[in-house]
């Protein structure tokens, strides 16, 4: 296991600025502020993992972590028009199965898989049963279910591997914030549009998408 720093890089620094200005885009519900600044904002995490990259970390690990991200960056340009969730939500699925095998690398121990599936499994019934309903179409809510074991997955593994990755911290909380902002996703476009979506949704996405990105210093 490594120290667990937190490295304030340039691209955390650029995030740490877009991200504020995002949010006052997404209050003025301005479309030209959305533009710039969420990619700025995404750009920002891949410049950090960029930056925290090191050889001593496991090939297959960084290829896999680097990929999520990209995929999720890839996912945040895609949702920024109405007409772009679907494709928003199939890059952000694949960037999950991504970071989820990442997480495997080290190992994985079962009594803290199953600690894990027992939380998300928990969570995740509270919120198929919240939000299932809402969903009308039936193809979308069978993409929306898939969805859901996916990012579920994405935690167990996240918690499975604990005692064996050597950035743990950065890992799991990264990972379960990551999980919680797609909640508030879920939410604005089944459930309620508010301004609180984003303004809760987006600081724990961006916040996770640094974490893992922090995973990368070994």
């Amino acid at each position: 296991m490594v120290n667990e720093v937190f490295v304030f890089n340039n691209g955390v620094k650029l995030t740490a600025i877009a991200l504020p200005l995002l949010l006052a885009a997404e209050y003025r519900k301005s479309r030209k502020g959305r533009w710039i600044f969420k990619p700025l904002a995404s750009l920002g995490f891949l410049l950090s993992a960029a930056a925290n990259h090191q050889d001593t970390a496991s090939p297959a690990f960084s290829k896999y972590i680097l990929l999520g991200l990209g995929l999720g960056a890839v996912g945040d340009v895609c949702l920024i028009p109405k007409s772009g969730f679907l494709p928003g939500l199939g890059s952000f699925l694949v960037g999950h199965l991504s970071l989820a095998y990442a997480f495997t690398v080290y190992g994985m121990d079962a009594s803290y898989g199953l600690a894990g599936l027992a939380g998300t499994g928990v969570i995740g019934a509270v919120v198929a049963r919240w939000l299932l309903p809402k969903v009308r179409d039936p193809v979308m809510r069978k993409a929306v279910l898939g969805y859901m074991l996916v990012i579920t997955g994405m935690v167990v593994t996240a918690t499975a591997s604990l005692p064996h990755t050597p950035v743990p911290r950065h890992q799991y909380i990264g990972a379960l914030m990551f999980y919680l902002s797609d909640l508030f996703v879920a939410r604005e476009e089944f459930v309620t549009k508010s301004i609180w979506n984003s303004w809760i949704g987006l600081p724990l996405y961006y916040g996770g998408q640094l974490l893992l990105a922090g995973t990368l210093v070994q």
